[in-house]
């Protein structure tokens, strides 16, 4: 299945320190492989699970890249038109519009937070092809010190059809669509503390908690918070050996 619908995360991408220690922890932990390196774009390459795309890979370049971290991209129909809706709503325009090759075309905005958010208009590459199976990512989350206007910011300028999940102080979330349909979700995160930096995430599959917590910390990486047991399912935030931060999550089983 791939995520093409205005506003739904099509894309998730990796920057990283030390490319070799990525691809054996994410090979080792959800047989995700990693594809050969284009001299053309920097070293980009895509790791795929099941011969399938699941994410992008991108060697730190500090004059290039920006800081290693994780990154999801939504779904445009037209990035010349997010960006100028961006600024139109209050925010502004980090990367212009940028035609990647033949295969589509990035845009960087933020909300007038100042939280950012990464626009991908496909042309013959759209995106991630997942069908919700273990090791496959499942699930994005944005975290936003302020919810109320980057809600309104992901619906003006990416179309989202909000969903009010919940909406009081201990627990305000929305969804783009309904829950059964949902493509992706936003929390307040002000009960995090002012010192809690607005990011976007992804869940990863898995089929058996306490065996992936022990595999992510027997690769080197660090588990952040959990697991923790939730209507939702089983949820965990870890960190990879470079100390890059993704959750993985135990669906709830079907009734």
């Amino acid at each position: 299945m791939q995520h093409t619908s205005p506003g739904a995360p099509c894309w998730i991408e990796l920057v990283t320190p030390d490319r070799d220690r990525a691809v054996a922890f994410y090979g080792s932990l959800f047989g995700w492989t990693a594809g050969e390196e284009s001299e053309e774009f920097g070293g980009y390459s895509m790791f795929l699970k099941d011969d399938k795309p699941v994410a992008g890979l991108m060697p730190e370049v500090p004059e290039l890249t920006g800081p290693p971290t994780w990154s999801v991209s939504l779904a445009t129909p037209d990035a010349e038109k997010t960006a100028a809706r961006a600024v139109e709503h209050g925010g502004s325009v980090v990367v212009p519009p940028m035609e990647i090759a033949d295969l589509g075309t990035m845009v960087v905005v933020t909300d007038s937070s100042g939280m950012g958010h990464a626009g991908w208009q496909a042309d013959t590459f759209r995106g991630i092809d997942t069908s919700e199976q273990v090791g496959e990512p499942i699930w994005f989350e944005a975290y936003s010190q302020a919810f109320a206007t980057t809600r309104d910011f992901l619906r003006d300028v990416f179309d989202w059809r909000i969903q009010m999940q919940g909406d009081s102080d201990e627990f305000r979330y929305a969804t783009n669509g309904p829950q059964e349909t949902a493509t992706a979700g936003l929390m307040d995160a002000t009960m995090f503390g002012e010192g809690f930096q607005p990011t976007w995430t992804f869940y990863v599959k898995v089929d058996d908690m306490d065996a992936t917590v022990a595999k992510v910390e027997e690769l080197g990486g660090t588990v952040l918070q959990g697991p923790d047991d939730t209507p939702y399912g089983v949820l965990t935030a870890v960190a990879d050996p470079n100390g890059q931060a993704f959750k993985v999550m135990v669906p709830p089983r079907a009734p």
